[in-house]
């Protein structure tokens, strides 16, 4: 309760007595700013609660149009998030608790007891708990959209098996927040070709996780037509460039794999990739292009065709992975990521990713994961693969 707003108060009696005797007992008992309203019915009370927004009901159950816990019923269906206080005459005292066990913060009974201390406590206390039950059907409403939100982001992965002839396929994320910024594909086009995409939209929560879902509908509406590598890529920049207004940015590798699997050709924004040949010996695959959503006009380039041949792989990792760290100091570096691809590269895809996050998780410790990771490897078939 925020003790620099008043508490409004409807106070709901039909005894012209018990209602001076509650204001006596409110002015005394309540040390903070308060307002009251008076009803001494349900009917003007329903009007009431249609004119004004109320923290709190003082209620006795038993009114001249209405009684007993339907009396309850009706006012706490009409008054929100309000908290409810039963004032119970001697006789109405297993209703007042029935009441509470139905959703009253607490009740008062009528009498000697009813003392301007104990209301003011009762009230004070009855506000408090009210807003902290709302505070937490809120946070429970939250982590549900959230724990949703994660469930349809998990689906959007794509599965990796592959029909595509000659590689094979293995990427996974894992999240640092329940919602995630990262996100990778693979797509089929309408030459035969593969699409490969890793990105990784800036910051961490809700909005990049919003971001990583609208990047990725752009990039997989614009791969089913005609256009170019460099084309899709410079009209996905415009289109989250216009969204984003340079509060967040897309890094953004796109590999492409001719319809045999047998060359490879990519475009970058901000993000690089590593082709390593089957001897060991490594080819970083960048542009000088930034990432996507900072400049709306700039134009991507698709890069020339590299041979894919058997043995090799395409290595992608976000900077989750290359920035994993246990002390903010000593940071993973893409060059132990590449390492560690270079020494399992015989290895199957699906194991050399496996020993990419184990690497991550490794350098990591037991600090907290600060940035989503994610990584794709791409590899020809052969055997082992």
């Amino acid at each position: 309760m925020n003790n620099a707003l008043p508490i409004a108060i409807l106070l709901v009696e039909d005894s012209p007595t018990a209602r001076f005797h509650a204001q006596v007992c409110l002015k005394k008992g309540l040390s903070g700013k308060y307002s009251v309203r008076e009803a001494d019915s349900l009917a003007s009370a329903l009007v009431a609660l249609d004119e004004t927004k109320v923290d709190l009901v003082l209620l006795d159950l038993n009114l001249p149009d209405s009684h007993g816990l339907e009396t309850f019923r009706k006012l706490a269906h009409a008054s929100g998030n309000a908290a409810i206080v039963i004032i119970s005459g001697d006789t109405d005292e297993r209703t007042a608790v029935s009441a509470v066990r139905l959703g009253a913060q607490d009740y008062i009974v009528k009498g000697d007891d009813f003392t301007p201390e104990l209301l003011g406590r009762t009230v004070h206390f009855a506000v408090e708990r009210n807003a902290r039950h709302l505070l937490e059907k809120e946070l429970a409403s939250v982590r549900h959209d959230l724990e949703l939100a994660d469930t349809i982001q998990q689906r959007l992965y794509p599965r990796n098996e592959s029909q595509f002839p000659n590689v094979s396929l293995a990427g996974r994320c894992s999240s640092a927040t329940q919602n995630g910024g990262d996100f990778y594909d693979y797509i089929t086009r309408f030459d035969g070709s593969l699409m490969v995409v890793i990105g990784d939209v800036s910051g961490h929560g809700i909005g990049p996780a919003m971001m990583m879902v609208e990047s990725r509908a752009f990039v997989r509406a614009l791969a089913s037509t005609q256009m170019t590598l460099g084309e899709i890529i410079t009209q996905v920049n415009r289109l989250l460039a216009d969204d984003m207004q340079q509060q967040l940015f897309v890094t953004l590798f796109v590999a492409s794999f001719n319809a045999e699997g047998t060359e490879l050709s990519y475009c970058s924004a901000g993000h690089p990739g590593y082709l390593v040949k089957s001897d060991g010996c490594v080819v970083r695959l960048e542009t000088d292009n930034p990432p996507l959503g900072i400049n709306p006009k700039e134009q991507f380039c698709e890069c020339c065709a590299h041979q894919f041949e058997r043995g090799d792989l395409l290595a992608l990792f976000t900077d989750g992975i290359s920035e994993a760290t246990c002390d903010h100091q000593d940071f993973l570096g893409d060059r132990r990521v590449v390492e560690e691809v270079v020494m399992g590269r015989n290895l199957p895809a699906t194991r050399i990713l496996d020993s990419v996050f184990m690497l991550a998780q490794n350098f990591n410790g037991n600090a907290i994961q600060h940035d989503d990771r994610t990584a794709v490897i791409v590899k020809t078939q052969s055997s082992g693969c």
